[in-house]
């Protein structure tokens, strides 16, 4: 696929989906190798609001970058 206004929303899903699976995979490969712990490590504060019934925090770390960057090369391939 291409970068064109119709694959938009394709180019965001594989982005969101590749830092989901970048984090849980950084949570995973830090729980097996303590040494690899800086992974994980919080690049900002959390992220987010809270409107008192809902609330969202994100937190950026390298896992979820490195898995981001991952969900555009794929869409790049297909």
């Amino acid at each position: 696929m291409t970068f064109e206004r119709n694959n938009l929303g394709y180019l965001l899903t594989f982005m969101l989906v590749g830092a989901i699976l970048g984090s849980a995979l950084g949570t995973l490969i830090a729980g097996y190798v303590p040494a690899l712990s800086v992974i994980q490590k919080s690049l900002t504060g959390p992220i987010g609001f809270n409107l008192e019934i809902i609330s969202l925090h994100i937190r950026i770390n390298l896992s979820s970058i490195i898995g981001l960057i991952v969900g555009v090369v794929i869409f790049r391939r297909i």
